[in-house]
């Protein structure tokens, strides 16, 4: 499991955004993780191996659907929100 923890604003209300992804190496997952925390500043991101449809869940205080979308597309990837 590849777990980051980014600055979190106690003031708003925090949920989890889960999503389905076709990452297949922790490599792969660590590169998506740096590059979702540059457009994602107040969120905790984790990468769960264990589930076979290795899991991205991202706690965050705002809908971020189509930035995790873009990441993931331009890094040639697929992900899918739950």
């Amino acid at each position: 499991m590849i777990s980051f923890v980014i600055y979190k604003n106690e003031n708003k209300k925090m949920h989890i955004e889960a999503y389905k992804t076709n990452v297949r190496t922790k490599k792969d997952a660590s590169l998506l993780v740096v590059l979702l925390q540059f457009v994602i500043s107040d969120c905790i991101i984790n990468f769960d191996f264990k589930n076979r449809e290795r899991i991205l869940r991202i706690e965050t205080n705002r809908e971020i659907k189509d930035v995790v979308y873009g990441v993931f597309n331009k890094q040639g990837f697929y992900c899918k929100k739950l």
